[in-house]
């Protein structure tokens, strides 16, 4: 019988080989991006003019920076959808454990929650990161200025993010987050309170309003990469919207042939809450 002679030479062998089989895997694990949700602003102006505005800013910085391969964001439409089937109200968001609880259902690492209030002429934004797996607040920041200078206020927010994420980002990523933020440049306060009441459209299934709205807001603003998604994502839904019409009404002529009628559901045109 033949006994190996050198049983600690092998054992290190095969740790070696167990070492290089598993430097992809690890590789990978280090590679793959944080899931990032940015969750609605609060609007703490006390001016009901605002209420939207919330959505318009998370969704801003959702397509800025989605750019960055570091990270991957958690769609807006997903987690407006997921607040309206837990009903939350908008102020708990704020809190860290509520965070929490939200970045598990979207299988998110970190979660933003920010908030605004405005001292004519400006607006104050400040934001929180919070970790989900401890509810640790990672940074929290604040950025100031002009109402009328969103764009500045918009490239400072990503600043503070970025930081707060603790991303490295290259010249090449500073590159790519630069141009998308000037494809998305928007300075009028009006133009953003406008797109964001879109938003509140889209959110309560008013499509047909939101499509008409947003066509006006991409035709002003023509390189807006947000813009141009949005309205794609509309005209999606509006379609499917009105194929869903088609077959209630086909299933309503049926009914009345079978004396079993009932009204097919409408939606309002444009929601009171928005």
């Amino acid at each position: 019988m033949i006994r190996n002679r050198h049983p600690s030479a092998r054992k290190t062998l095969l740790a070696a080989v167990a070492c290089l089989t598993a430097l992809p895997a690890l590789a990978a694990a280090q590679e793959s991006p944080s899931v990032v949700a940015v969750l609605r602003f609060d609007n703490d102006t006390g001016n009901a003019r605002y209420d939207n505005l919330g959505r318009g800013l998370a969704a801003m910085m959702i397509s800025d920076l989605s750019v960055l391969d570091e990270i991957q964001l958690v769609e807006r439409e997903r987690l407006e959808e997921l607040q309206a089937e837990l009903d939350f109200q908008q102020s708990p968001y704020v809190d860290p454990a509520t965070a929490q609880t939200t970045g598990l259902m979207v299988g998110a690492e970190f979660v933003i929650t920010g908030s605004f209030m405005t001292v004519e002429p400006d607006m104050r934004i400040g934001t929180r990161i919070v970790d989900v797996e401890t509810t640790e607040i990672r940074k929290a920041a604040e950025v100031q200025g002009p109402s009328n200078e969103l764009f500045e206020l918009q490239q400072q927010l990503a600043e503070t993010f970025i930081d707060g994420l603790g991303l490295v980002l290259t010249e090449e990523d500073r590159a790519r987050l630069r141009e998308r933020q000037e494809a998305n440049r928007i300075d009028d306060i009006r133009t953003v309170l406008a797109f964001s009441r879109t938003l509140c459209y889209l959110d309560a299934g008013a499509y047909e309003a939101a499509v008409e709205q947003m066509i006006d807001l991409r035709d002003a603003s023509p390189n807006s990469v947000l813009f141009d998604v949005t309205l794609d994502l509309l005209q999606d839904r509006a379609a499917a919207e009105v194929r869903r019409r088609a077959e209630d009404q086909a299933r309503s002529r049926v009914g009345r042939i079978f004396g079993r009628n009932r009204p097919a559901p409408r939606r309002n045109i444009r929601p009171p809450g928005c």
